[in-house]
């Protein structure tokens, strides 16, 4: 089991919205909440992923498991350029990066006593960086931003630039390059959801 929710209800004022919501999603299942306008999908998938609360019931989510949420609206602003907006995601593979440039250049001016010191710290972090697949994140964000219908020339474009349903794209692939676990999408455009 990736994620329960048992005996969700919500109600706004006295409008009942979710009534004893219960299900669960397994390992590799696909699932999707299919309804109309107003039924409560995107305050079930809020509920799940913490931004809003149930009145009642338990949402589980398995253990080390992430969830990201897509919403109806974009409020991506950034000055950040498409390539860089999704780099931002790995910062902390950005910072490992420098770390092990820096112990590179203390490496080439250091004594025998320091210099293993160096070697081991740097040994240690580079498998780290390995481990996170480091080596590999330039060539993961072009296949990402490719793979969601971005040139590599649109790369440079800056994300305050982009119309709705690129900010959108680029919000998808946010989430995607996270390495999520559950991806909580609400209206998707239909162009977006053929390439899927």
């Amino acid at each position: 089991m990736i994620l329960s929710c048992n005996n969700i209800s919500k109600s706004f004022g006295t409008d009942v919205i979710i009534k004893s919501c219960s299900f669960n999603i397994e390992d590799h299942e696909k699932a999707a909440i299919v309804g109309i306008n107003g039924a409560g999908k995107s305050t079930l998938l809020k509920i799940i992923t913490g931004i809003e609360p149930a009145d009642t019931g338990l949402v589980t989510l398995a253990k080390d498991k992430t969830l990201g949420y897509l919403s109806q609206q974009q409020n991506l602003n950034s000055d950040n350029t498409i390539y860089d907006e999704l780099l931002s995601v790995k910062q902390y593979i950005l910072d490992m990066e420098a770390q092990l440039r820096s112990i590179e250049n203390q490496m080439k001016s250091a004594d025998d006593t320091a210099l293993e010191t160096l070697m081991k710290k740097y040994s240690d972090l580079n498998h780290e960086f390995e481990l996170n697949n480091g080596y590999a994140y330039k060539s993961e964000i072009t296949g990402v931003l490719k793979g969601l219908g971005f040139a590599e020339e649109d790369f440079t474009l800056n994300v305050n630039t982009l119309s709705g349903g690129q900010k959108t794209r680029v919000a998808l692939g946010r989430l995607y390059y996270q390495s999520l676990i559950l991806y909580f999408l609400t209206s998707l455009p239909t162009t977006l959801i053929w390439s899927l």
